[in-house]
């Protein structure tokens, strides 16, 4: 995937690849821009978001014939680059805006459910996750790592589960799970390669951290470990799947702290070594569900 970079802005452009345009969440352009003028834009010819939040400044966003006011704060907004838009400073100033504009297979259903043409506005409980998460890929675009474009489409993901979280679209309107236990559970899904630790979740629901352990345990969802290994295991399971990265890739993906803790947190949750579950799926493709059924976690 080639680059460049425009030199009137922070941004770095990006060419995707035929594998990543088909299959992941994949980059256009990353960075900042500063704007002093009115600058419009005319739909775009490939389907895309514009993910963006205010750096300095402030201003307006004409979209979907309505105007937005778009200041600093914990708000993102979200545009879909097939509608027209423009940035507007406010007069005699300017509005530097911070983003990524990215693709992806089913996009346009994204767009639906997060409601994004009638409601572009996000206002986020912990604003700096996507900053952090912005960083990152921030990162991986201007070093380019071996599979860098599969941990851009983790990153995207990460960011677009913030929005659903901040909507509350993570867990079902019907769910009768007390609201701490929702907001472990949408952290978790929202954010699964990050190494959470139960007392951060306690932080995260805004409970202690016994008042927790004590509502898993009343709701039936099983403890907060069983929780927290259950996403990495999945997750570590779809990685292997990605035959582009080694076993030390992975392990450094999900933050084991080597390749040798990684397999044995593995081998005691699935049976199989990292190396063993490949085998299976490269003789038997189907072979991934099986394992995925059979492979519980333990307390």
């Amino acid at each position: 995937m080639p680059l460049r970079r425009d030199q009137s802005s922070n941004l770095t452009f990006a060419e995707p690849s035929r594998v990543a345009r088909r299959l992941l969440w994949h980059l256009y352009s990353i960075g900042s821009r500063r704007i002093e003028q009115p600058d419009h834009h005319e739909p775009y010819e490939k389907p895309g978001a514009h993910l963006f939040w205010v750096q300095s400044g402030s201003g307006w966003v004409e979209y979907m014939d309505r105007r937005w006011a778009v200041e600093r704060g914990r708000k993102v907004w979200l545009l879909d680059m097939s509608r027209p838009r423009t940035y507007i400073p406010q007069p005699n100033g300017y509005l530097t805006i911070t983003g990524v504009r990215f693709g992806g297979p089913g996009l346009e259903f994204w767009h639906e459910t997060l409601n994004s043409s009638a409601q572009p506005e996000f206002q986020l409980d912990d604003a700096q996750r996507v900053r952090s998460v912005y960083h990152n890929l921030w990162r991986l675009a201007r070093r380019r790592p071996l599979g860098w474009e599969w941990q851009v489409h983790m990153h995207i993901n990460e960011l677009l589960g913030q929005l659903l979280m901040s909507r509350g679209l993570l867990v079902s309107p019907e769910t009768e799970l007390p609201a701490p236990v929702v907001r472990v559970l949408n952290a978790l899904a929202a954010n699964p390669l990050k190494d959470w630790k139960a007392r951060e979740l306690a932080a995260v629901a805004r409970v202690s951290y016994s008042g927790l352990r004590a509502l898993f345990r009343k709701c039936g969802q099983g403890t907060i470990h069983q929780n927290i290994q259950r996403v990495r295991l999945d997750q570590a399971r779809l990685l292997l799947a990605d035959s582009r990265l080694s076993i030390k890739d992975v392990a450094a993906q999900l933050n084991f702290s080597s390749e040798f803790y990684f397999s044995h947190f593995f081998r005691k949750h699935t049976g199989l070594t990292p190396t063993e579950f490949r085998r299976r799926l490269q003789l038997n493709p189907t072979s991934q569900r099986t394992s995925t059924e059979a492979g519980g976690t333990t307390s």
